[in-house]
């Protein structure tokens, strides 16, 4: 049996403390419970917090938390891990835009640490790998795909040529779903990954939020949503 996460023992004693049906569970109740430092405790509710997964609702000493939908699937997931396998993720996108894919990287760390997904881009191809064969391989198994949109994605020859193709043609067999994040203003939507349902909301790009945690948080939410679905 798999070894439980923090995040997984948290689930899980939320869980049993909410009842069915579940109730707001006071923060200062389930700390004690837990029997965790401050710091241990704080850090695993901002990440569950930040993934979607619970609801922090303000009132009392210390407020409350509420689990969302989607907690009973990952509480207890140690359990379930025979069963159900992180949904890999790859993801394509423009060295231009390195820095914006590690921000993104670090808002999905949550849903890593849930075991919720498994994600793969190029940087991680290692020296004397064929590149090439090792990044089409990796398009091969992947159940999500997210296209990091900007000029200068769809500028790169590799990304829109080599890439993009097999990806879709992935997306349109359903045997991967392919996830459009727009990253800066361009001209997307008449391409053919245009049809696509795209992140953040409204397809607003990342850099044109006034504070790009909260777009970033937003588009990790969507891969949430979107791993969940195809692990069910």
């Amino acid at each position: 049996m798999a070894r439980r996460t923090n995040e997984q023992i948290f689930l899980d004693q939320l869980t049993y403390m909410a009842g069915d049906p579940p109730e707001k569970v006071s923060s200062k109740a389930l700390k004690d419970t837990l029997a965790w430092s401050e710091d241990r405790y704080d850090k695993i509710r901002r990440q569950l917090i930040n993934a979607g997964v619970i609801k922090g609702v303000v009132g009392g000493a210390g407020g409350s938390l509420e689990l969302m939908g989607g907690a009973a699937d990952l509480a207890g997931e140690a359990a379930q891990a025979p069963k159900k396998h992180p949904v890999t993720a790859f993801i394509s996108y423009s060295h231009v835009d390195a820095k914006l894919k590690t921000d993104l990287l670090k808002h999905l760390a949550p849903l890593k640490r849930l075991g919720l997904i498994d994600d793969w881009h190029d940087q991680e191809i290692k020296p004397g790998d064929e590149w090439e064969k090792a990044i089409l391989t990796q398009v091969a198994r992947a159940d999500l795909v997210l296209l990091l949109i900007s000029s200068d994605f769809i500028a790169s020859d590799y990304c829109y040529t080599k890439e993009l193709g097999k990806v879709l043609e992935r997306h349109e067999a359903k045997k991967a779903t392919v996830i459009p994040v727009i990253l800066r203003h361009c001209l997307w939507s008449e391409l053919p990954f245009g049809k696509l349902q795209a992140l953040p909301t409204d397809a607003k790009p990342v850099t044109s939020w006034e504070n790009q945690d909260e777009a970033l948080t937003t588009v990790a939410k969507g891969i949430r949503e979107a791993a969940q679905a195809r692990r069910h």
